[in-house]
């Protein structure tokens, strides 16, 4: 790196911060952009209230999804291989979820497909979680989340 490179770096980084420093003053003084004036006047999404089911439903999954996947992770790293099902289900479910709470809360017109996609990957889940749901809290919230956001999708879907 010669000087001149050196110095357009530096100033890179330099514009960076006070950019940075300039929005975090912004926020610190409550400064607010109004760019979405389109938005229904109780500030919620369209799709937020349209599809409030769906989308409690897939935040309720995504929450006790990552709680059974960390549990399930902490079996296995102790040789458990029984849960070995169960994560790959989990894990499998948790994007499907998050990203069908991103499209019900914009109201997207892919929201039907998708939730098609997604009841069934959170029926596969409800499936695996089922068999340790007696023995293991993790699965069983997973699973009864699993249940309720596959019957939202399923309704949306139809």
């Amino acid at each position: 790196m010669d000087r001149r490179d050196f110095v357009k770096a530096g100033t890179s980084v330099l514009l960076a911060s006070v950019a940075g420093a300039a929005l975090a003053a912004d926020e610190m003084s409550g400064h607010e952009h109004h760019h979405h004036e389109a938005m229904p006047a109780t500030g919620d999404a369209v799709g937020a209230t349209k599809f409030a089911a769906l989308v409690d439903a897939a935040a309720g999954c995504v929450k006790a999804g990552e709680v059974c996947l960390e549990h399930c992770l902490a079996l296995l790293r102790t040789g458990d291989t029984s849960m070995a099902r169960c994560s790959i289900t989990v894990s499998a479910m948790l994007p499907l979820c998050r990203a069908t709470l991103a499209l019900a809360v914009q109201d997207s017109v892919h929201l039907k497909a998708l939730a098609a996609v997604c009841a069934t990957t959170c029926r596969d889940c409800e499936a695996a979680c089922k068999e340790h749901a007696p023995h293991h809290e993790a699965c069983r919230r997973c699973m009864e989340s699993c249940q309720r956001c596959a019957q939202e999708c399923e309704k949306i879907a139809a």
